[in-house]
């Protein structure tokens, strides 16, 4: 109860607060100068997950590993897509063929496909990727 009437004064301090969810309001934004870096980051964490739940999959009961794999699958497909769309633009014409495949990878994805051999296939796309950006100088210090 004390909880509700404190947030309750916060709110009523705070009248101008126009947000969707007054309990979100005070969560910062990510602090990076560079879209691409916040983008490689999360995507080098969730290949890192992956990989850590496929290495110890003896260890872990069926059930939790199929779920926490989709997870990181999905998460690992989902920075993939924002990295190459932030990026899809200026490199077009330079590797029309790598963009191509990622494009069928990402975007025309087979169903009924084991999920497991194809987050393998996108984390080898994505390691070509990155060498691609590391060539053309969107990552100098990699």
């Amino acid at each position: 109860m004390s909880h509700d009437i404190t947030r309750d004064r916060n709110i009523e301090e705070d009248e101008n607060y126009e947000g969707a969810d007054l309990e979100l309001r005070d969560i910062p934004l990510p602090k990076t100068s560079n879209i691409l870096y916040s983008i490689l980051n999360s995507l080098n964490h969730n290949i890192a997950n992956f990989y850590a739940y496929t290495k110890f999959k003896d260890y872990i009961s069926e059930k939790t590993l199929d779920m926490e794999l989709l997870q990181r699958s999905m998460s690992i497909h989902r920075d993939f897509s924002a990295l190459f769309l932030h990026t899809e633009e200026e490199l077009v014409l330079v590797y029309p063929d790598l963009l191509e495949k990622a494009e069928k990878l990402l975007f025309r994805g087979e169903t009924n496909t084991d999920f497991i051999n194809y987050t393998r296939k996108m984390c080898k796309l994505i390691n070509d990727y990155k060498k691609m950006l590391h060539r053309e100088g969107y990552l100098p210090d990699l």
